[in-house]
């Protein structure tokens, strides 16, 4: 089974860890339309599709929003680890949208269709899903291991000790103290509200390698003599936590 039919409708949002997971060059994503050259960022690839990011005026994204339907190619670079030289990768596409990005002005999406996707960028997209799915099991093995988030354990994590707790407009720094794959320990500070299980929050994790956030659950919390809440969050699926974990538990085990 080659990726295409393996992955037909997966995607992928790029963030940090897509870039230094797939390897794409970031700076380095050149769109040609007729016979100008956009220099873009990528946004979102699935093996049908790419959303790529371009710096362009309000005037700008009208214009170029005038080669809908029409042909165009992008030139991405990837520079592998184990590789010196990095592969160019050349696409034939479709412009098949191009549009303002929301609440950030100065910047448009445009939407390509792949005509077709080329082997290169389909082992690459592929090599990074099938990534992500070998996390995914990791993080059932990982499920409930908990790290205590020591100054010894923090450095060998790479962990920067700073971490946010994020509800709506609300955020605060928490101190971390018991780290897994689905779950977090904290305490927050004494003036902070209340939080009640079941509140939807998210977490700001700050690392060497990554600095990311995961959705989160309030699982329990309660106030503790000195007046801090101790709080318990179910964390959802984070490549980045897991990764980090991965290398954690690996190499205790070497």
């Amino acid at each position: 089974m080659n990726y295409e039919t393996q992955y037909p409708d997966a995607s992928i949002q790029f963030n940090p860890f897509a870039f230094a997971n797939t390897g794409i060059v970031k700076a380095q994503s050149l769109l040609k339309i007729d016979t100008y050259t956009l220099i873009t960022v990528p946004f979102q690839f699935s093996m049908k599709r790419g959303i790529l990011i371009a710096s362009l005026s309000r005037d700008e994204t009208a214009f170029f929003a005038r080669y809908v339907g029409a042909a165009a190619s992008l030139n991405l670079h990837v520079q592998r680890a184990d590789q010196k030289e990095p592969i160019k990768i050349f696409a034939r596409c479709h412009v098949s949208k191009v549009g303002q990005m929301k609440d950030r002005e100065g910047l448009a999406l445009i939407v390509l269709e792949w005509k077709p996707l080329p082997p290169d960028l389909a082992e690459v997209l592929g090599r990074y899903l099938d990534l992500v799915e070998r996390l995914k099991v990791e993080a059932g093995d990982f499920r409930d291991k908990a790290i205590v988030i020591d100054a010894a354990n923090a450095k060998r994590l790479g962990y920067n000790n700073y971490a946010v707790l994020r509800k709506g407009q609300e955020q605060y720094k928490v101190a971390l103290f018991s780290l897994a794959a689905n779950r977090a320990d904290f305490l927050i500070p004494l003036r902070e509200p209340d939080r009640t299980p079941g509140e939807d929050v998210s977490l700001d994790l700050f690392f060497l390698k990554y600095r990311f956030n995961v959705a989160a659950k309030i699982a329990s919390s309660q106030r503790l003599p000195t007046g801090v809440q101790r709080c318990r969050v179910e964390l959802g699926f984070s490549a980045e936590l897991v990764h980090i974990l991965e290398e954690w538990f690996w190499g205790r085990r070497q």
